[in-house]
């Protein structure tokens, strides 16, 4: 054995094993940090579906699909993450010349197929170093403040990382240069970096190129254990705990439905709780071991922040620092909460009281309060003002609109909302402490059954302001049987006066199609949304609980395929659809932009004039809960089409569409931090010079509505009309031919079939009993008539011309112009 092998096996070894030690140990802490997590149920313990899983993997960490969204860094990215898979090859041909200088990897150590993927990787991932490089530079936190998705995140901790990228290749190149000169590598002219680099130092002659390549080797190796420890004692942990992330995470993802509250690792009977069960998040001990690895996964990247409606609008929420603090105070606190030190029983602490800002730290992080990790760190709340040291303050949890943004746009999957709601159900049912609307919010819930306080007998005040029949569920019809849908008015459709609108459009649509529905009328109550995002889950669970039991009446004996339900509103369409499976309600729910374009394709109903005149133009305001959480983004662009409008696209739209600010129950709640989110939508949308904006969303009608009131004047612009795309398919129709049901028509035709004499081969008694009435019942509902063509289109009011009873109705009616086609 030569010298050089002696100090290359020598000193390889030995920084080897030092390292591996204590990368050991970190790995085992963060191992048993990790599962000291509260236990999640079985049913919600993210083992399921293996399969997808596996896929979820493929597409997401290995094709890097999230990150690719974002175009040059999504790309830099994907090089330097491959780059590092075939640089794996080169540690282990580093570790085999510590033995033998002309080590080769058996079977495909001389392709120069493999010489060429690492030299081309090393390039790539180089090229990579220079674009983040340069993106850091851009968006440098200090010039750009709050516009910087890099504020609040360690930004020196990221610059270290990729001087220790830069590091890897450049020993890399030296290495493998030197071993060119030296005639040790085991690639030919495929390898051509390392050829380039050969070429260069080839004049050194033989026995410096031993050493360089010696020097050069211990380096590359070195460089790679050194950024092994700072990689697990970094943000840059997302190498090693982001594709578990992405395989424990919520499918599809944590969007749409909130999970079912859990304490200890077993779900939460609110009618008869466990004496230890926690409501919510109130210490970090209290989140499971999937909030742990959320936080510990977290990238700093800022993709979450730079899309935040709150955020981007001046309040202190960033979905980012949200993480970052949660994880910062779980590092910190790590000590008690594993038993290495006693968890103090007697509050603060004073000796522990100095507090040193962080160079990193910002003013809308509440971890930087407290520093270090001394008993004021174990104490203190995880909710909380300045003055109180919590870890997040009150102002940041109740910004949040729940929209979805930061969880779309997460690259690792973290989810965001889960735990804002888990902190607010915490703050609500076990501390009391919300803003002061909200508790005007939840009375009117518990006693009136929906947000305004109103009276449930004036749910169906907008039938009597529609000239055509509208079958109210035990007032005139009193079975399903006969009937396709039920149209769920929801609250702001049957009380707030802009929606009712929407209502009556949609009715008179359906009616027209031929579409057999009813409603509910005083039958239903508000389906809970706002009480669950708000954090009252109890509320949510008495709302859920009623209107299942209700909806479970309606299609008694129905399948779910039968159970169908159409909505106008996208939070109905979410936790109807979404939410309601987990309390007892399967049910197939449909919004009504869905529906109408199914109609639509169908002829049933059929544009003949494009809406808009002179100004045909319509921007389209995607809502939250009906685009990000629930991906229905191009039913309703393709009825603005229909309608023969001109669509013109927001600069953020679809999945990137700004919120307009009234999800996560901040409907009913004041903006008394920075800019009106309203505000800052409806100047994206009359910026689009359009002439109208529609949405399919009667809380984001209201918000976008309340904008333009409030800013279109001032950016000198005429005020648009804010429309729902019911209305403008409405608009598009000729109605003049279109014959729809009478008032009254259902209740006729029901009360008819229970006097209609039983049949003739079985001769009814002289007192027929209660079972025969009923089995007639059925039979005579399928019998109303509810005719009428359908077209689609505009900005129409709702109100079909009144027509003879539904009975005299022709079968189907035709179009005025027949020969229309719809832009489906």
């Amino acid at each position: 054995m030569d010298t050089q092998t002696l100090i290359r096996m020598t000193v390889g070894l030995l920084m080897t094993a030092v390292v591996l030690v204590f990368a050991a140990r970190r790995v085992l802490w963060l191992t048993t940090l990790i599962r000291s997590g509260q236990a999640t149920s079985d049913e919600h313990g993210r083992k399921d579906n293996l399969g997808t899983r596996i896929s979820t993997q493929f597409k997401e960490v290995l094709g890097q699909t999230r990150l690719l969204r974002w175009s040059i860094p999504g790309l830099a990215h994907f090089f330097t993450m491959w780059g590092f898979f075939i640089l794996a090859s080169v540690y282990l041909e580093a570790y085999g010349v510590l033995f033998d200088p002309k080590f080769a990897i058996p079977f495909v150590g001389h392709w120069d197929a493999l010489g060429f993927l690492q030299d081309f990787f090393a390039v790539a991932v180089l090229l990579g170093v220079v674009t983040f490089a340069i993106i850091r530079l851009r968006a440098e936190p200090k010039e750009h403040g709050r516009e910087s998705r890099f504020y609040g995140s360690h930004t020196g901790g990221a610059w270290l990382i990729l001087f220790m990228i830069f590091n890897v290749i450049w020993t890399y190149a030296l290495f493998r240069g030197a071993a060119v000169a030296t005639g040790n590598l085991p690639y030919g002219w495929g390898a051509f970096f390392s050829h380039s680099i050969g070429a260069a130092l080839e004049p050194l002659g033989h026995t410096a190129n031993e050493i360089i390549e010696t020097v050069a080797l211990l380096l590359h190796i070195g460089v790679m254990l050194v950024f092994l420890l700072i990689v697990l004692h970094s943000k840059h942990l997302h190498i090693g705990l982001a594709p578990l992330n992405v395989t424990f995470k919520r499918l599809p993802n944590a969007l749409g439905p909130l999970l079912p509250m859990e304490s200890k690792g077993q779900p939460i009977d609110f009618e008869d709780p466990a004496e230890d069960a926690v409501f919510g998040r109130g210490k970090i001990e209290d989140f499971t071991w999937k909030g742990y690895l959320d936080f510990t996964t977290c990238t700093e990247c800022g993709r979450c922040q730079s899309q935040c409606p709150a955020w981007n609008t001046g309040k202190p929420l960033s979905p980012k620092l949200v993480i970052m603090d949660l994880r910062d105070h779980l590092f910190a606190k790590a000590p008690y909460i594993l038993g290495d030190k006693p968890m103090p029983e007697d509050g603060l602490v004073e000796q522990v009281k100095e507090v040193h800002e962080a160079h990193e730290s910002v003013p809308e992080s509440g971890f930087a309060r407290v520093v270090g990790s001394g008993p004021e760190q174990a104490t203190r709340p995880l909710v909380g003002t300045a003055e109180q040291k919590g870890v997040i303050d009150p102002d940041v949890l109740w910004s949040c609109t729940t929209c979805g943004a930061c969880v779309e746009q997460c690259p690792v999957d973290i989810e965001h909302i889960d735990h804002i709601v888990d902190m607010r159900r915490y703050q609500v049912m076990m501390e009391s402490e919300f803003p002061g609307e909200l508790g005007v919010l939840f009375k009117n819930l518990e006693t009136k059954g929906n947000p305004w306080g109103q009276n449930a007998k004036d749910r169906t005040n907008w039938i009597d302001e529609v000239e055509f029949d509208v079958p109210v569920y035990g007032e005139d019809v009193d079975s399903f049987d006969g009937y396709e849908y039920l149209f769920w008015v929801g609250c702001a459709g049957a009380y707030e006066d802009r929606a009712k609108k929407t209502t009556k459009a949609v009715a008179e649509l359906l009616a027209i199609a031929g579409v057999k529905y009813l409603v509910l009328g005083a039958g239903e109550t508000c389906n809970g949304d706002s009480a669950r995002r708000s954090g009252n889950e109890f509320l949510f669970q008495q709302l859920a609980a009623q209107n299942v039991e209700t909806l479970n009446e309606l299609f008694d004996g129905k399948e779910k395929v039968d159970r169908k339900i159409v909505v106008t509103c996208p939070h109905c369409f979410n936790t109807l659809g979404r939410e309601y499976p987990q309390v007892g309600g399967d049910y197939t729910v449909l919004h009504h932009t869905q529906l109408l374009n199914r109609l639509v394709r169908d002829k049933k109903l059929v544009p003949v004039s494009p809406v808009g005149g002179a100004n045909p133009a319509v921007t389209y305001h995607d809502p939250c809960y009906l685009g990000r959480h629930n991906k229905v983004y191009e039913a309703p662009r393709e009825l603005v089409g229909a309608a023969g409008a001109t669509l013109t696209e927001m600069p953020r739209h679809a999945d990137r569409g700004l919120c307009c600010g009234a999800g996560g129950a901040r409907m009913w709640m004041e903006e008394h931090i920075g800019k009106r989110v309203n505000h800052e939508r409806v100047e994206e949308a009359l910026a689009t010079d359009a002439a109208t904006i529609a949405t399919g969303c009667p809380f984001c009608r209201v918000m976008m509505t309340d904008g333009v009131d409030d800013r279109a004047e001032a950016m000198g612009r005429d005020k648009v009309e804010v429309l729902d795309v019911a209305q403008l398919l409405l608009g598009s129709l000729d109605t003049s031919t279109v014959v729809l049901p009478a008032k009254g028509a259902a209740a006729q035709a029901a009360a008819a079939s229970l006097e209609a004499p039983a049949p003739s081969e079985a001769p009814a008694p002289t007192q027929p009993p209660a079972a025969t009435v009923a089995a007639a019942a059925p039979p005579a509902a399928e019998s109303k008539p509810v005719t009428g063509l359908g077209l689609a289109g505009g900005a129409k009011r709702p109100g079909a011309k009144k027509t003879a009873p539904a009975a005299a109705a022709p079968a189907a009616a035709t179009p005025a112009t027949p020969e229309a086609t719809p832009a489906a």
